[in-house]
């Protein structure tokens, strides 16, 4: 095999894996549902998570419905970054640095909604309390994970089947309790540096009461 055809079969092999494999990077979306919350965070750095900070990369996101638009980077938190961005349930990213480039792709969860329990209701403590949700497209997440502050409980779930049921133990009596659904899609990208990956999450928030 000559050369130069050694080349252009690399060269092809590399646009079909959508990236060189030498920039890791981690692309991070997040939505509450508002357009002022959506925000992008990405961090690219040279082949591993413990490679040098790239801070000259042209980093581009495009959504099926959102424009292709450049992220510039960040000093003082070393990523690139967009706020205040309308979702969209497909995202790209697209990271170019001289010959290097990555590309990462993934879809979206629609938007999350806590149906239970009740924004300012009440839950009595002994029954424990069964946490539901919706999506707003009606499709399960890759991940979902549900947070009570003052009971202190962090439980990320494998499967999301739109509800969690929390026992009375761990549950505090509170005028104020804090809850936290996030819901993630996330893909390890093929032509990126081992270790690479891109999330979408969509999250809801409310306060209940405990007694």
């Amino acid at each position: 095999m000559t050369r130069g055809l050694l080349f252009i079969l690399t060269a092809a092999l590399l646009s079909a894996c959508g990236g060189s494999g030498t920039l890791f990077v981690t692309a991070r979306f997040y939505s509450d549902g508002s357009t002022a919350s959506s925000r992008a965070r990405v961090v690219v750095r040279e082949a591993a998570s413990t490679g040098s900070i790239v801070e000259d990369a042209q980093v581009f996101v495009t959504g099926s419905k959102l424009p292709k638009t450049g992220l510039p980077f960040a000093m003082g938190s070393n990523d690139y970054r967009a706020d205040g961005f309308g979702w969209d349930e497909s995202l790209k990213v697209e990271v170019v640095r001289g010959s290097d480039r990555s590309e990462l792709n993934v879809k979206s969860p629609g938007f999350s909604v806590i149906t239970a329990p009740a924004q300012d209701g009440t839950v009595v403590k002994a029954n424990g309390l069964l946490v539901t949700w919706r999506d707003a497209n009606n499709v399960p997440a890759d991940i979902a994970r549900v947070r009570l502050e003052r009971a202190q409980l962090d439980v990320t779930l494998a499967d999301d089947k739109f509800q969690y049921r929390i026992a009375a133990e761990p549950l505090v009596v509170t005028d104020r309790e804090n809850i936290l659904l996030e819901r993630s899609n996330e893909v390890a990208p093929a032509g990126s540096a081992p270790g690479s990956i891109i999330s979408a999450t969509t999250t809801h928030a409310l306060q209940f009461k405990v007694e």
